[in-house]
């Protein structure tokens, strides 16, 4: 009796696992970070161009974001991944929402309000809203992925020290 009970809830586990898996391939995303909003969202970081790198005044890093909202649909976070040279740097700055560092590659430091704290794979770093925060890779470069629980990324307005103490 009980082994027939175990075999039912297996056959039922499997017909639920099937029908989810046909369901997921009739509504899969697109790779891009703008899929219609009752979808799921997936996305390759391989396939998001580089953005960033360019700008002296934030530094050299570059950043795929990967999860944002646009005009047609709107998210509740923002996810991406900044990726740094050997020895490149993401100046020191502040915003307002709290931020998050995932380390992916590589190491480096980030400093949060003059206090150094290393970063490299598997480590999480908390960024309390409106810290001064600045990165600097290490010899190998550094990636790491960042978030914030806001819904776009253009709504973050960055501050940087050196451009506030130069308007000062």
């Amino acid at each position: 009796m009980q082994q027939e009970m175990h075999q039912d809830i297996a056959m039922d586990i499997t017909t639920l696992a099937t029908d989810l898996s046909e369901t997921e391939q009739l509504h899969q995303a697109s790779n891009l970070p703008h899929a219609p909003q009752e979808t799921p969202l997936v996305v390759d970081a391989a396939q998001v161009p580089l953005s960033g790198g360019t700008d002296a005044a934030f530094g050299e890093v570059r950043w795929r974001t990967l999860i944002n909202s646009c005009a047609e649909t709107s998210r509740d976070m923002v996810l991406g991944i900044a990726e740094f040279e050997p020895h490149g740097r993401l100046l020191p700055h502040r915003h307002d929402p709290a931020e998050f560092y995932f380390g992916l590659e590589g190491s480096g430091t980030v400093t949060i309000d003059g206090t150094p704290h290393n970063i490299r794979p598997g480590v999480a770093i908390y960024v309390p809203a409106n810290a001064e925060h600045d990165t600097q890779a290490g010899p190998e470069g550094l990636r790491f992925a960042y978030g914030f629980a806001e819904s776009s990324f253009e709504q973050i307005t960055y501050r940087f020290t050196a451009a506030e103490e130069a308007q000062a």
